[in-house]
């Protein structure tokens, strides 16, 4: 069985080209692991819920900065809260690292503001 994944991990994963395409992050890129359904229920396939990451920076309580070197990222990113997505587990293609309690807590915050509407 693969190595099992925990909220609050960032991962590089390759994100499907969609079509139509639109404006959602697509490729190889960093992601961060905001739940873990197989760990609320078994699931059929191993999925993951993630928020992809950009090194643009954009302002707002949608758009928690993440700082270079946090949890090994290479350069400041910015977490697109508003993407949040659903990731097949074989998308994976590399750990990065994960953040501590403190550093996923803007995630979490930003995570509430989205779904509390």
């Amino acid at each position: 069985m693969p190595p099992s994944f925990t909220v609050g991990q960032i991962l590089w994963a390759d994100l499907p080209y969609r079509t139509p395409a639109g404006h959602e992050q697509h490729g190889r890129r960093p992601v961060v692991v905001v739940a873990v359904p197989e760990l609320v229920q078994p699931i059929p396939y191993r999925m993951l819920v993630v928020v992809p990451l950009t090194r643009t920076k954009i302002q707002g309580p949608l758009f928690p900065v993440l700082n270079s070197g946090v949890a090994g990222l290479p350069a400041e990113s910015t977490a697109l809260m508003y993407q949040v997505t659903a990731l097949d587990a074989s998308r994976v293609q590399g750990r990065i690292g994960i953040l501590t309690d403190v550093e996923y807590e803007p995630i979490r915050a930003a995570l509430q503001v989205l779904f509390k509407q």
